[in-house]
């Protein structure tokens, strides 16, 4: 009932968008639900519909809906395009600069402090937090509320303000590459040796609907994973398949991965 909803939400958005013919934006989605848009995300690519968090690797992303005049051809197009008119971005960010000294706050806190004031997930993206606060991805009709409001995160006071999506700060990341014998690319023996779990507990993820390969579910264990794909396992993290570099005596292949961290 829940995936037939969004769906019509999201064709609700891409109707009024043709009627209008101006940029048109969906709440944020979580990766599940971004898995069930993608197709038609794909289907209407040429229309001008896109995935948008706010910078290139955002967790929680809107579709965008963007008119031919805009010039947005591709994904990397709509980075450039609302970094040069950052007034007509749906989205903005939240700069969160902690008051106190020697106060120290964590992703959970900051989205708890989101929640105390009647803040629905879904209009928020990613949080990028720092020792000296953090810059939330927000939605740009809620952003003039929670300058006022956001004040306290939990018992530390902090100050807020709204700054264009073009000072974004990109979380940072590390990368380990990792070179792993497996028995065959299949997905969840990928899956297995990647995030170091039991084979059985990544079948049994694959099943849940808690694995996505580019950004897609996939519920298929025997999957064939290829070169260049990204792998999920929800609440584990992702890394990149960047192909397999010889063979084992055993008769294992090499699989060579770029996990984030």
């Amino acid at each position: 009932m829940e995936n037939k909803l969004l769906l019509n939400l999201i064709e609700d958005r891409y109707e009024k968008f043709n009627r209008n013919y101006h940029i048109v934006n969906t709440d944020f989605l979580d990766i599940t639900q971004q898995s069930l848009a993608m197709q038609f995300v794909l289907a209407h690519k040429d229309e001008g519909t896109f995935m948008y968090g706010g910078y290139p690797d955002a967790d929680r992303r809107q579709i965008v809906f963007m008119p031919d005049y805009t010039g947005v051809k591709e994904t990397e197009d709509i980075f450039g395009y609302f970094a040069r008119n950052h007034d007509i971005c749906p989205v903005v960010i939240l700069k969160i600069e902690i008051r106190q000294r020697g106060a120290v706050l964590r992703h959970s806190d900051y989205l708890g402090a989101l929640m105390a004031l009647g803040i629905k997930r879904e209009k928020t993206g990613d949080i990028i937090t720092d020792e000296s606060g953090a810059q939330i991805v927000v939605s740009r009709e809620i952003a003039g509320y929670l300058a006022e409001n956001y004040t306290r995160v939990g018992r530390v006071a902090v100050s807020a303000s709204v700054v264009p999506i073009s000072q974004i700060r990109e979380k940072k990341v590390s990368i380990e590459h990792l070179s792993i014998p497996v028995s065959s690319a299949r997905l969840d023996n990928i899956i297995s040796a990647v995030f170091g779990v039991s084979r059985k507990a990544a079948s049994e993820a694959i099943s849940r609907g808690l694995v996505f390969v580019n950004s897609v579910e996939s519920k298929k264990a025997d999957r064939t994973v290829r070169e260049g794909e990204k792998v999920v396992l929800r609440g584990k993290g992702k890394a990149v398949f960047t192909g397999i570099s010889g063979t084992s005596r055993k008769g294992k292949i090499y699989a060579e991965f770029d996990r984030y961290r």
